[in-house]
Formats: structure tokens, C-alpha cells, sequence
């Protein structure tokens, strides 16, 4: 509209220049109105045409105001709308962070019908619902995120088995990852996730097989996934059927770790073959220590106990101090009946680590020895260190991490 009248325009002036052209002074333009005739001059023509133009012009825009006006009111309160829920959002994460979880979620939700990204909003307060323990209502809120974005479903999909993670729902986690299995195979953040999963889960072979994505994907740190990998060749050969066959299938490398040799020991043990569970002890404390491995060793039964105190005392030599070589040494004399030899070193397993078992068969010692009274004393001693190991465990269990704050990240932004 604009253009057309700039072109009116132009063409009365140029028409306008092109009469003055022809106009001589003193000349009128003779103008009939219904019955009204009007004499002008020249200039007072010009005059009328530009106010006409000039009213028109000003008719125009009042005209094109009027009509905008209801899309200009909603445009301008729309913004106001806006501005509110971005400040609004803004203050609702700030006490996220806080820890102020009753005002993060009040905030998030205030004018989150009016927010540029409304799924942002009901992500924060499904968090915030799910740190004051209202699971139903937090799954309410991540709903509401599904509907307000639903070509989002990555990122939603990822918070939502994040929180689910957080609150130990290792498994609804899981189905939440595969159902999105589809748009997260390429993201790194998904397969982390995934294989953070199957650990909590035991779910080792999966796991395992999901490795080489996670390495080239660089999902965790190496020494994470190096980790992962470890630990599902342990479980591999923990939960198998044949041990014998589960360990030859163990490639090389961990066939020369401790947690894998500890179990493979314990099985030749458990089996009644001490020999070779000796041999393989033995052979390994030669390059790796391992205090369990020698516990393993204390256990042995053989008909040549002496020839095995012996060994222990050559480790002994290196390591005076250490608990479960005199622990080893003492039942092995003990095996000999050399009742003196192992109360010395039972005492000093004692001294030097308080071990349960020590307590127990130093207790054995004394009441084969006829000191019934020391025996008992001993007994009491190894119940109640055994009790405040237990309760020293359940502290450090209490005071640890949860499964689930182990697996995920506290950001509650979508990635």
C-alpha cells in the first residue's frame, strides 16, 4: 500500500510540473462539484491537491493503526509474557542450584505456558519434584515436557532415565533408553547412560558388547570403560557355571589379575585342589602382592603344613609386619600342633591387623593350651572387633554415594 500511494504521488506532481508548464499567469482551473463551480489559481490548487494528499496520507495510516492494533496488543504482551518467563526460568534454576527445591519448582512454573522453551521449565521441575520425593508428580511434569516438545524426545528421553537413574530405578531407566534406542545410538551422552546401566543392572555381557561403541564414541574416560571391561571379565567368571572353562576362556590379561586369580584360587580350593591353587599363589605373589591371595594361601590343607609355614616365613622375611602372613604362618603351625609357633604368630596378627579369624584361633591356642579364661577373653575380643568392623562398613555404606549418584550426572540440563 505504501508503494501505490508513493506512485499516486509521483504521478500528480509530475502532472502537476507539466500543467505549470502550460499555465499562464492569471489563468484559473475551473473545478464543478455537483452544482458548485470553484475558481482557483494555480497555486491554490496545488495547495487543495497536497492537503488532500496529506489527509489522505493521515486517514491511511490511522486505518492501517486501527487494524493493527489487536496484533500489535498481542505481540506487545506476548514479549511481556516472555520477559516474565525468562525471569521466571532464570530464578527457578538459580534455586535449583540452591537446593531450594519447593521455590525452584514454584518458579519454574510460573508462566511456563508463555515460555520460548516450556519443555526446559517442566524438565527443572520434574528434578525439583523428584529431590522432595514426589515421583508422581515429577512424571507428571516430564509428560508435560513430552507434550510441549515432542521433536525433543532425545533430550527428554536422556533427563528422564537420568532422573530415574537418580532415584535408584535402575530399570524403568533402562526401558526409558530403549525406547529411545532409535534416536540415541549416535550420541555419546546416550551410550554412557546405557552402559552405566547394565552395570547397575549385572547386565556384564551387554556391557561388554556395547565397549567398542563407548570407546569410539569416547563416552567415559578410558580409564572407565578400562574399568568396565575388567569387571566384566570378573563377573564372567564369577557367575559361570564351569569355573575351569570360564578361566581358560579369560584372554591373557586377566588371567594376570588379582580379582580374577582370587577367584579362580578359591574355586581350586573349594574343589580340593590345593596344589595347584598353591602353585598359582605362589607363582603370582612372586610379581603381584596381594594380601587376599595370601589370606587364600592360610587356607590351604596339606599334608606337608611345615613345607608351607616355610614359604610364608620367606615372605615374612620382606614383610615382618604384615597381618595375613602371620595369620597364614600361625594355622599352618597350628596344622603341625606346634601350639607355641602359632600363638606367636597369632598374636602377632593380632597386633599388627586385629583380624577376626586371628582372634578366633588364637582363642583355639589358648584353650587347647588349658587357659580357658585367656580363651574366652580372646572370643569376646574377636565378637566385639568383629561388630565394629561391621559397623564401620555400614557407615561407609551409609556415608557413600548411592548406586544411582554413582551412575549420573547432577546436570539437569538436556543435552
Amino acid at each position: 500500500m505504501r508503494y501505490i500511494m508513493l506512485v499516486i504521488l509521483a504521478a500528480l506532481a509530475a502532472y502537476g510540473l507539466f500543467l505549470l508548464g502550460q499555465l499562464k499567469p492569471g489563468n484559473l482551473i475551473i473545478m464543478y462539484i455537483g452544482v458548485y463551480r470553484w475558481e482557483l489559481s494555480v497555486i491554490q490548487f496545488m495547495a487543495l491537491i497536497l492537503a488532500v494528499m496529506f489527509f489522505a496520507y493521515l486517514f491511511y495510516k490511522l486505518v492501517r493503526a486501527i487494524w493493527k492494533a489487536p496484533k500489535l496488543w498481542s505481540g506487545w504482551r506476548n514479549k511481556r509474557n516472555n520477559k516474565k518467563a525468562d525471569a521466571a526460568l532464570g530464578a527457578g534454576y538459580l534455586s535449583l542450584i540452591k537446593g531450594d527445591w519447593q521455590r525452584a519448582e514454584k518458579s519454574l512454573l510460573t508462566k511456563s505456558e508463555s515460555s520460548r522453551v516450556p519443555y526446559i521449565n517442566y524438565l527443572a521441575a520434574a528434578q525439583a519434584a523428584q529431590e522432595q520425593g514426589r515421583l508422581m508428580q515429577r512424571d507428571e511434569y516430564l509428560n508435560a515436557a513430552y507434550k510441549a516438545a515432542p521433536k525433543e524426545r532425545l533430550a527428554i528421553g536422556l533427563t528422564k532415565a537420568r532422573l530415574h537413574q537418580q532415584a535408584g530405578q535402575v530399570e524403568q531407566a533402562a526401558s526409558t533408553l530403549q525406547d529411545i534406542a532409535g534416536l540415541g545410538q549416535k550420541n555419546a551422552q546416550y551410550t554412557a547412560m546405557l552402559m552405566q546401566t547394565y552395570q547397575a543392572l549385572g547386565q556384564w555381557d551387554n556391557a561388554a558388547a556395547l565397549l567398542p561403541t563407548a570407546r569410539k564414541q569416547k563416552a567415559l574416560p578410558e580409564p572407565v570403560l578400562d574399568d568396565i571391561y575388567n569387571d566384566a571379565h570378573t563377573a564372567a567368571l564369577r557367575n559361570s557355571g564351569s569355573t575351569e572353562a570360564a578361566w581358560k576362556a579369560l584372554p591373557r590379561d586377566q588371567r594376570k589379575r588379582i580379582p580374577n586369580i582370587v577367584l579362580y584360587a578359591n574355586s581350586l580350593i573349594e574343589g580340593g585342589e590345593s596344589s595347584a591353587a598353591e602353585k598359582l599363589i605362589r607363582t603370582t605373589l612372586k610379581s603381584s602382592w596381594s594380601d587376599e591371595l595370601v589370606h587364600l594361601y592360610g587356607m590351604l590343607s596339606s599334608d606337608k603344613p611345615t613345607k608351607l609355614r616355610r614359604v610364608v616365613e620367606g615372605w615374612l622375611m620382606a614383610r615382618p609386619e604384615n597381618a595375613e602372613l602371620n595369620l597364614a604362618a600361625g594355622q599352618f603351625a597350628m596344622q603341625e600342633k606346634k601350639l607355641d609357633l602359632a600363638k606367636e604368630y597369632l598374636q602377632k596378627a593380632v597386633q599388627f591387623g586385629q583380624l577376626p579369624k586371628a582372634y578366633a584361633l588364637l582363642g583355639e591356642v589358648y584353650e587347647a593350651s588349658s587357659e580357658s579364661g585367656k580363651a574366652l577373653q580372646l572370643y569376646r575380643a574377636g565378637i566385639s572387633n568383629l561388630s565394629a568392623r561391621s559397623d564401620r562398613a555400614a557407615i561407609e555404606e551409609a556415608a557413600a554415594p548411592s548406586e544411582g549418584e554413582l551412575l549420573i550426572a547432577k546436570d539437569i540440563t538436556p543435552a
